[in-house]
């Protein structure tokens, strides 16, 4: 690893740890609140329906004046996000709340767009292992602390150590983050909305982006719902495994911090020794089984410990499968269009995360098993879905294809 990325890194995770405490306490706060669950899944939603069209403006705009301004400035507003959460005493705060942290999300973009500037075709798998696990780490097992701040001081207490953590990476961004120059000059105002023909030049790239997306809904699903199923199907104070839990967001939070284990190790220590060894479209299909396994399980089996079991291969499977998605996006883009390339992945994986909080919640009120047998289905189709062809394909052959064509 190089010593560039160490801080970067640090950023992401510290960020990603204040989003993910925030996203099971949500659920359970604005139910408090007297929301439905098509309300909570809207709510949850809004914050990927801000990102879905910010995000792509965020990486363009990182392409053209660099990417350190670009990161810490959506950092700070994730943040400020925070802050309001800790404040909010009704809905309609809560609903600010998830706006602005969905106009901040675009720093994870640029961040995987710097890794991308600073290593080269080969280095770019294990750079994008290794992000993908501050991801995970802080995005699951966020709410293992979480729980336990719930627990201690309420949603005020999560969310003023959420926008301190937030606050802390802006500043390691700040001071560590390389001042790259910008990978293209631009007029002002050019380009100022994603440019489709991204996707019109390359054909695998439809294919790629409707698989990171379902990724991403199937997450939306679980983490939009897990803290109500937890709520549902034990009587809390509860022991289990050794372990006291006082709230449902105790044992969401214990699941999760596993979950972020298992997604550091895969990522970050097994990862670049998997990629040497099977083919990209071999490792999509291996992530969507063990996610469709672990999904459709986790409501039906009898106890924590066996939860505990299917969300572990839950996690492997994301831990294999996005990745995977973002190396092999990022070979088949030229260098110039990284933050571009990132901007609309992200989005498309908003559309995930847009979906995923409003069909699972209105799919939990109906029966608590259905959000997560659909995810799994879903997740069992994305695994036939794989593109071979184009999943396989570096940049080289995508010359090739345009070429022969």
């Amino acid at each position: 690893m190089k010593r560039s990325e160490l801080p970067v890194l640090i950023a992401i995770f510290l960020d990603l740890v204040g989003f993910g405490m925030a996203f099971p306490d949500v659920q359970l706060r604005a139910e408090s609140y007297g929301a439905s669950g098509i309300l909570i899944g809207a709510i949850l939603a809004s914050l990927f329906a801000v990102q879905f069209v910010a995000s792509p403006k965020w990486g363009l705009l990182s392409d053209r004046i660099g990417r350190r301004p670009v990161a810490v400035i959506c950092t700070a507003l994730s943040s400020a996000s925070m802050l309001v959460y800790a404040l909010s005493t009704n809905l309609w705060g809560i609903l600010l709340s998830r706006v602005l942290a969905g106009l901040a999300a675009a720093n994870v973009v640029v961040i995987q767009a710097y890794l991308a500037d600073t290593s080269t075709e080969v280095e770019r798998g294990p750079a994008m292992g290794r992000i993908g696990a501050a991801i995970s780490v802080g995005l699951i097992g966020g709410p293992v602390l979480g729980g336990q701040l719930s627990q201690l001081g309420g949603s005020q207490l999560l969310g003023y150590v959420a926008a301190a953590f937030s606050g802390i990476a802006a500043i390691c961004l700040f001071i560590g983050m390389k001042g790259i120059p910008p990978k293209e000059a631009r007029s002002p105002g050019s380009r100022s909305i994603v440019d489709l023909s991204l996707i019109k030049s390359d054909r695998g790239f439809r294919a790629l982006i409707l698989l990171a997306a379902v990724s991403w809904f199937a997450l939306a699903c679980l983490e939009g719902t897990f803290g109500r199923l937890m709520e549902q199907r034990f009587t809390f104070p509860m022991s289990d495994l050794g372990l006291s839990f006082t709230k449902p967001q105790g044992v969401s939070g214990a699941v999760f911090g596993l979950e972020s284990l298992v997604a550091f190790a895969v990522q970050g220590l097994l990862y670049v020794w998997i990629s040497k060894r099977i083919q990209p479209s071999g490792l999509l299909r291996i992530g969507f089984f063990l996610q469709a396994i672990g999904l459709v399980m986790t409501p039906f089996v009898p106890s924590l410990g066996f939860i505990l079991m299917f969300s572990s291969l839950y996690s492997i499977g994301t831990s294999i499968a996005n990745p995977t998605l973002n190396t092999v996006c990022s070979n088949r883009v030229d260098e110039n269009r990284q933050g571009e390339l990132f901007g609309l992945l992200q989005a498309s994986r908003s559309i995930g995360f847009l979906l995923g909080p409003i069909i699972g919640g209105a799919l939990f009120d109906w029966h608590a098993a259905a959000p997560y047998v659909l995810a799994g289905g879903v997740s069992m189709a994305a695994l036939l879905l794989v593109p071979v062809r184009y999943a396989d394909t570096s940049r080289e052959g995508v010359k090739e294809e345009g070429e022969s064509t």
